[in-house]
């Protein structure tokens, strides 16, 4: 059985402080508040020999639940995919059932390894004894490209209620700001937030909060060298702990999720966590978000980004959640998702 006495396992696979892998640790947490003996949670860096041992007892039924995104599985995505379906083959060996929320579903905009991807992910997903994935916008990524007959389930992500050192909740006096959320790396939309503020008073800081990826260090000097050349406040915060992170997205004026090709997104649901509506462009998954939850994003035409600042910057309370309008979804309502689709497998 899948640990004695447990009915199921969390496996997550990468580092902690990965999205995906936060992701995962918050869907355990939601899921054990109703039922603490229920689901036990397994950690590991890499998927190996003994990884199969870590989550099963030798014998008997079980559930195993994963989050798959290809670049925490191998270094590259035909890696991934032996990983991920040898994985699954020895969990079935053992008798176990296999679920996964896959995440970064393979879209056009991967550009030359968007083949290679769709590849890995439709191995995956039909190893798979159901798939979940999190906004519309994937499944209709699933359906166009993986090839499969069978839809997936479609589970939001959650948003959380993130507490804020007190005393942070609004932006620090005297100080004006735009942010981005996340990572540095192409597409996700920092340099072109930083091109839109051009007309604005040289004195509105652009603040990063985050690292770049690995290999993605030259996004940096690009942003440096354009702050540089108008004259404007530049800070790339690095890697930040959780309070602290929460602390300084609590100063910014105006949050901006400009990545055109997000299709479900840790960054915009951590500013909501915040009660926070960051600016994003209109793209199917946004519009999907505002449908769910109307009135926590402020919502943009493409080519309208720099009057979109400008206007948040003039009334900030724009990108304020009102007290009244409830943040969806909840971990509740995340969680009793998962278990419908749970209890139908191990039907």
């Amino acid at each position: 059985m899948i640990r004695a006495g447990v009915s199921m396992v969390h496996l997550l696979v990468g580092p902690p402080e990965h999205g995906v892998v936060r992701y995962g640790t918050a869907v355990h947490a939601a899921l054990a508040a109703d039922d603490p003996d229920g689901h036990a949670l397994v950690a590991v860096p890499a998927v190996d020999s003994r990884t199969v041992e870590s989550v099963c007892a030798p014998t008997g039924p079980g559930l195993v639940h994963l989050q798959f995104t290809d670049r925490l599985f191998g270094a590259s995505a035909p890696t991934a995919a032996d990983a991920a379906t040898g994985l699954v083959t020895a969990l079935h060996e053992r008798d176990a059932r296999v679920t996964a929320t896959l995440h970064d579903l393979p879209q056009p905009s991967d550009g030359t390894g968007f083949t290679r991807r769709v590849e890995c992910y439709r191995r995956v997903a039909a190893a798979l004894d159901a798939v979940v994935v999190s906004s519309d916008h994937e499944s209709a990524l699933y359906t166009d490209h993986l090839g499969l007959q069978s839809p997936p389930e479609v589970i939001p992500l959650m948003v959380e209620t993130l507490g804020v050192v007190p005393g942070a909740a609004k932006p620090s006096a005297g100080t004006t700001s735009v942010g981005v959320l996340g990572f540095l790396y192409p597409g996700k939309g920092h340099i072109e937030t930083l091109r839109a503020m051009d007309d604005l008073d040289a004195s509105v800081a652009f603040v990063a909060l985050g690292a770049p990826s690995p290999g993605h260090d030259d996004l940096v000097d690009e942003l440096e060298a354009h702050a540089a050349a108008v004259g404007r406040p530049l800070e790339v915060t690095g890697f930040l702990d959780d309070a602290e992170l929460y602390r300084r997205m609590a100063t910014i004026t105006v949050p901006v999720a400009h990545h055109r090709h997000m299709s479900a997104s840790a960054s915009v649901n951590t500013w909501r966590s915040l009660r926070r509506a960051p600016l994003v462009p209109r793209t199917r998954y946004t519009e999907e978000i505002a449908t769910r939850s109307p009135g926590t994003l402020v919502v943009y035409a493409d080519a309208d980004l720099p009057a979109t600042i400008a206007a948040a910057l003039d009334d900030p309370s724009c990108t304020r959640i009102a007290g009244d309008i409830a943040v969806h979804p909840t971990p509740a309502e995340v969680a009793a998702a998962h278990r419908v689709v749970f209890e139908r497998v191990c039907r």
